[in-house]
């Protein structure tokens, strides 16, 4: 059987008898020679050997401080004693996500004498951990009283609040993405090894040999760090051909210049079938970390960097226990005091909101910033809500919805309270979420481009948003509701401290003009926010419609939005947020109901026809993508005439909305119809009223087969389309079924799975028959009916540890 998920080092009964063998009873027996490799394995790590013999500089021992580091050693230590703990968490997030108690029950703040442990063995409640980060945000000197990084200070380079500006995340393989980042205006690159990485699965119909890409991308930082690329003192040119054309890049800045470096681990429920320990697929959250610091810690020190991660999916203190615990092996093994690696966190799981201070708390020696979560916040608040109620379409549902603001807001007071110092926000900072729409090319066979002024302005405005929504005022005295002005604030008028505590938010893509829309309100100084909001207006005209260019002032709807959000006062004057220390003096007035429902309640809205049909095409096409091998994928979105980066937080976004709306049978809330393929000014999109749809139609799976059967239709159009034009396919089209046929699957399946992506990594490796055998193991009722198809002979054996690995089983 070839199949890379399962029989890269180990065959696939190796990988059943770790995980399952004594569930499937003595119907499956193993061989003598398989029992003996069992024994030799044990306790050992054991790497592909194509993945070691043409990676060799990644493993093996390494010399640090003056010490002699095995990698595999490491990988084993680390995996043998933490590798239970991630099983842990798992199973509790799985039992919490399929909990019958109500939401407002299973999700609720934590009670008062909920106990957390650290990783030194204190043990606090919540109230006491919540105590301590009232009396740091109160300035009072108490046993509970803690703070961030008070052991080891925040390196300049990536403190964010000394380095404004943007956050370019993107996989470092190929080499020009990396090229492309280090070359970039911004303020952080990471490399990602998680929502956008470089995929560490091998599509089918590969050719022979080929490896998961993610290790060329460990490769990649290794060689750049160390400078086998040179940098703009001394480039090395790095030449390909792209799109049928030869490009060459090199890294045009001096190794001073460069953003600073953030490796973007995988999340704790992610396996590495490539590297075993124990004969089990390592947890790759484990793997990332080992690598990148074992092998780029020296390279880091010597250009006087740091080793920094971003941390993504925590969604508990025991989780982010396990992150800590982690580093903490690391920093003993390179001889580096606690709390020397920092960290930067995703809060991208709305379950993590509710933990947010203790998860600080356990992370309080390293933990510099979060960022704020687009698709997989909200994502994770439609599956919080899965078995009770339907999220209106969550496109309609922006940065700027009420429930969006209150989460915002809420991360960045949290984040303000634990790392205030001496009356100022020196300890940490706030970072703001994705801006994921991108410039068009001048290439554009429909002219698309016209479009790119509203990108650039989108940019800017969210960006300026996310500023202003984050300028606190603490006064001195109480203020009685009174609205205080930027512009006071600057001239005195008001005493009190004001903390600009936004001054990083993320980007997907790396060109000039839209790098520069977004670093421009970051950059700006406090004195110049309120020139940018009262700058002459200036427009552009696309289709007929007057669109502000990325230069002008507030146009009045936009002026109105921001009065809205509280940001502007009724004079266009800059609204700062104030913030008393009367109303957080108490733990209790911190953690109110009321807050419970800004942050958690359903939001209203409407359910359309045509926003499912959109949601079915955004899953489609990045799934079609996923099944070839591309993780980060542009994808043209036809209700806004604008192109979007997309990562796996769109696959599950719209799979679980979708899910949440078949499951339910949700009612249309309006008149509308399903739409058919027509070549229009934006390309073959879905654009002919074909099916009527009346408001309070229930979406039952007759109307999601028709659903289904129009993106068919828009498959063959698009495809015909791209053959009239001549242009090359770029992927696989034999995927466009395979994707349409695990929807059908994984929509219509009566368990909900949370990583839904993780379904297609495993079905993209198989062929026809394997594909069938996991799908229908991965769709099954349940574990104890693919056991019983197993022992029946229906099911091959290796397809239980899939539906494992699925639903976090381990």
């Amino acid at each position: 059987m070839k199949f890379n998920f399962l029989s890269t080092e180990i065959v696939s009964l190796a990988i059943i008898s770790t995980f399952a063998c004594s569930n499937l009873g003595s119907e499956l027996s193993f061989s003598p020679e398989y029992a003996l490799r069992r024994v030799r394995e044990s306790g050992q790590v054991v790497i592909n050997p194509a993945v070691k013999a043409k990676y060799a500089e990644l493993f093996g021992d390494k010399e640090i401080n003056g010490r002699k580091i095995s990698v595999e050693q490491t990988i084993a230590a680390v995996t043998t004693a933490l590798g239970p703990e991630i099983a842990q968490v798992l199973n509790a997030r799985r039992q919490l996500l399929a909990s019958p108690a109500s939401v407002k029950d299973k999700y609720a703040w934590p009670k008062w004498d909920d106990k957390f442990e650290d990783a030194d063995g204190n043990v606090r409640t919540f109230r006491e951990i919540v105590q301590g980060a009232i009396d740091n945000f109160l300035g009072r000197d108490t046993p509970l009283r803690w703070r961030l990084n008070d052991k080891v200070p925040i390196p300049d380079d990536a403190h964010p609040l000394k380095n404004p500006g943007l956050e370019l995340t993107g996989p470092w393989e190929p080499l020009d993405m990396a090229m492309n980042q280090l070359n970039a205006d911004v303020a952080v690159a990471f490399e990602d090894e998680e929502d956008a990485s470089p995929r560490w699965y091998v599509p089918f119909g590969m050719p022979a040999g080929t490896l998961p890409a993610v290790f060329q991308g460990r490769q990649n930082v290794k060689d750049i760090l160390e400078g086998k690329w040179g940098d703009g003192t001394n480039p090395v040119a790095y030449t390909v051909v792209k799109k049928g054309e030869t490009r060459t890049y090199t890294i045009q800045k001096p190794r001073d210049q460069w953003p600073t470096i953030f490796h973007r681990v995988a999340g704790n429920h992610l396996l590495d079938p490539y590297i075993t320990v124990n004969g089990k697929p390592a947890p790759a959250m484990f793997i990332s970390h080992v690598l990148h610091a074992l092998n780029n810690y020296g390279s880091l020190k010597k250009a006087g960097d740091g080793l920094y991660y971003y941390e993504p999916k925590i969604q508990t203190p025991q989780e982010a226990l396990i992150v800590e615990k982690t580093l903490r092996r690391l920093e003993g093994l390179i001889g580096l005091k606690p709390g020397t690696i920092k960290i930067a966190m995703l809060y991208e799981e709305g379950n993590a909101g509710r933990f947010l201070v203790p998860i600080a708390w356990v992370l309080r020696d390293r933990l510099i910033k979060w960022s704020d979560g687009r698709w997989d916040y909200l994502g994770s608040l439609i599956e919080m809500w899965k078995d009770e109620a339907v999220f209106p379409d969550p496109q309609t549902i922006t940065m700027t919805s009420p429930n969006m603001m209150a989460y915002q807001r809420y991360s960045g007071l949290i984040m303000a309270m634990v790392s205030m110092k001496y009356g100022q926000v020196t300890n940490g900072g706030k970072v703001g979420g994705m801006a994921a729409v991108m410039l068009y090319p001048q290439t554009d066979p429909y002219g698309r481009f016209k479009n790119n002024p509203k990108a650039l302005r989108a940019m800017k405005m969210d960006k300026l948003r996310e500023r202003l929504s984050h300028l606190i005022f603490v006064p001195d005295e109480p203020l009685n509701g009174q609205q205080v002005t930027l512009e006071e604030v600057l001239a005195g008028k008001v005493k009190g401290k004001l903390y600009d505590f936004l001054r990083q938010s993320w980007v997907a893509t790396k060109d000039d003009a839209y790098v520069a829309a977004g670093n421009t309100p970051l950059r700006a100084a406090l004195a110049d926010l309120q020139a940018m909001i009262d700058a002459p207006i200036e427009t552009v005209t696309i289709d007929g419609k007057t669109v502000p260019t990325v230069t002008s002032g507030l146009i009045p709807p936009e002026r109105q939005l921001f009065q809205t959000l509280g940001l502007l006062n009724e004079n266009g004057k800059i609204r700062v947020w104030v913030v008393t220390k009367e109303q957080f003096d108490s733990p209790e007035k911190l953690y109110t109901q009321e807050l419970w429902e800004s942050i958690y309640a359903v939001p209203k809205g409407d359910i359309t026809i045509e926003h499912l049909q959109h949601a079915f095409y955004m899953a489609a096409n990045y799934g079609f993508q996923i099944l070839n091998g591309n993780l980060a994928a542009a994808i043209d979105d036809y209700e806004l005439g604008l192109r979007f980066m997309n990562d796996l937080a769109t696959y599950r976004i719209f799979v679980a909305w979708l899910w949440t709306a078949l499951h339910h049978q949700a009612k249309i809330t309006k008149d509308g119809y399903l739409k058919s393929p027509k070549l229009t000014e934006l390309g073959v999109i879905p654009a002919e009223n074909a099916f009527q749809v009346k408001a309070g139609t229930r979406f039952t799976p007759e109307l999601f087969e028709k659903l289904w059967n129009y993106h068919n239709l828009w498959t063959a159009a698009f495809f015909a389309e791209q053959d009239r034009r001549g242009e090359p396919a770029r992927f696989d089209r034999s995927k466009a079924p395979i994707i349409m046929e695990i929807l059908k699957h994984q929509l219509t399946a009566p368990r909900y799975i949370q990583h839904s992506a993780r379904v297609l990594f495993v079905l993209a490796e198989a062929n026809d028959r394997e594909r069938q055998q996991l799908m229908e193991a991965i769709f099954s009722p349940s574990r104890e009916e693919v056991i019983r198809k197993i022992q029946a002979g229906q099911l091959d054996p290796f397809v239980l540890v899939v539906h494992d690995y699925i639903y976090d089983l381990r």
